[in-house]
């Protein structure tokens, strides 16, 4: 049988955990075995688990979840990447995600809701998305607002709470809103209600991801749906064939499309329909 190492920065993420569970899956599907560890989102610890698994416990292949620094070039045995953002990995076979045809669509979206004043919200991590974002509002002709990019210290929904009392406490805050993760939004949302604003009718937002609590969420989170099926089982396929065959290598990286599932958490701007009722009531 095969054996295939997984190397993820956690599992308290249930981004990572959806993921590695479908990843498990695939890899048995197809016959092999998985083994599993985590790297905390250290890059020491990446390139260990990677030269451990070349050198020591020879692996027949490695897939390594949303790197977040450089990586040893696997030249002893395959590689594939997964989630890698826009960042390139030398040696590895690279599965991506179209994340901003989706962010593009969420803000067209909130465009459409009467939204012009649209934030960000992300972590340092995740600050790629929030170039896609920007590429997304000059797509829109809608602007760009410094104080509208809210990046938080910490993660989950506390980092959500923090970008969102910081908008509070400066009496400015966005109609609509994309996170960059479910969490984000979710902590955005959290903190918004406990003082006393309406989701949709006071902000509107959105998560990245797609979680399996983004529906059951109150209200239901809108959410960019990334799609792990596909990305996993991908994956798994070009990792077996370069390890059946040497000298297979797609010259290409492959992209996965994601999509945006517009949900209760997005509504009308309540100024666009103060100025709708305005002109209906003019023409009366």
């Amino acid at each position: 049988k095969k054996v295939i190492a997984v190397i993820a920065p956690e599992i308290r993420n249930d981004f990572y955990s959806e993921a590695i569970e479908i990843l498990h899956k695939c890899i048995k599907e197809s016959g092999g075995i998985m083994l599993l560890s985590f790297n905390e989102f250290k890059k020491d610890q990446t390139q260990e688990l990677i030269s451990y698994y070349t050198s020591y416990h020879r692996v027949d292949g490695i897939i390594c979840i949303c790197p977040k620094s450089d990586l040893i070039n696997p030249t002893l045995i395959p590689g594939v990447v997964i989630f890698s953002g826009k960042q390139k990995y030398e040696g590895w076979t690279e599965i991506r995600t179209d994340m901003y045809s989706s962010i593009k669509a969420a803000v067209y979206r909130l465009k459409e809701l009467g939204h012009t004043d649209i934030g960000f919200a992300c972590e340092i991590s995740t600050r790629g998305k929030l170039e896609d974002f920007k590429h997304a509002l000059r797509s829109a002709s809608l602007p760009l607002r410094a104080e509208w990019i809210g990046t938080a210290q910490s993660r989950f929904e506390k980092g959500g709470e923090e970008i969102a009392n910081s908008w509070i406490a400066s009496g400015r805050i966005p109609t609509g809103i994309i996170a960059s993760n479910d969490y984000k939004a979710m902590g955005i949302i959290k903190a918004l209600k406990e003082k006393g604003f309406s989701i949709p009718y006071d902000v509107s937002v959105v998560g990245i991801d797609d979680i399996r609590t983004a529906q059951s969420f109150e209200p239901s989170l809108s959410s960019i749906r990334t799609n792990y099926n596909d990305v996993c089982k991908r994956a798994v396929e070009i990792l077996i064939k370069k390890i059946d065959n040497q000298y297979y290598n797609p010259i290409e990286d492959t992209v996965i499309s994601t999509c945006f599932i517009p949900r209760d958490s997005i509504g009308v701007c309540k100024n666009a329909q103060s100025h709708t009722d305005s002109k209906e009531s003019e023409q009366i």
